[in-house]
């Protein structure tokens, strides 16, 4: 999975409340290296990036579309705010090849969306945010043997 440097850290992760729990931090106090904050989005990108629909929280990515058709999350069925799209990476204008994703990095996510826990699952297994109405379940992917892989408690039913 190709990713690339972002914005954010993150504080400890709760279930309750409602409020978000990743703490992600953009503008000039992101961490080095954030591509949103050095890599520009209007001009001509010399490097194309073939990205894959994911999300990184607390060091997680999770990924959208990879493992077969998993079905939309209805509404009743969303948990707590885990988290919220602080970099779009699909908007940015590479020169250079992208470094590794950081927590609040997205590939097609727009900028300030919710990160919502899915009831039933554990954050570790999967999440959902809401893309053009629906709200699109992020399997958790972990590398095994250099492949990135959806994480066995991700496909559980």
């Amino acid at each position: 999975m190709l990713g690339a440097a972002g914005c954010g850290s993150t504080s400890d992760r709760s279930t309750g409340g409602g409020e978000p729990t990743t703490s992600l931090t953009s503008g000039p106090d992101a961490g080095p290296g954030s591509a949103c904050l050095s890599t520009p989005t209007k001009g001509d990108s010399t490097v194309m990036v073939d990205w894959v629909d994911f999300v990184q929280l607390d060091g997680t990515q999770y990924v959208s579309g990879a493992d077969g058709s998993v079905p939309p999350v209805a509404t009743d069925q969303l948990g707590s705010v885990v988290g919220r799209v602080e970099c779009q990476l699909s908007v940015l204008k590479f020169h250079a090849q992208p470094g590794p994703a950081v927590d609040g990095d997205a590939a097609f996510i727009t900028v300030g969306t919710d990160v919502h826990a899915v009831q039933g699952y554990g954050t570790s297994c999967r999440v959902t945010a809401q893309i053009a109405g629906v709200n699109r379940v992020y399997l958790a992917h972990a590398d095994l043997d250099g492949v990135s892989r959806a994480v066995p408690c991700a496909k559980a039913p």
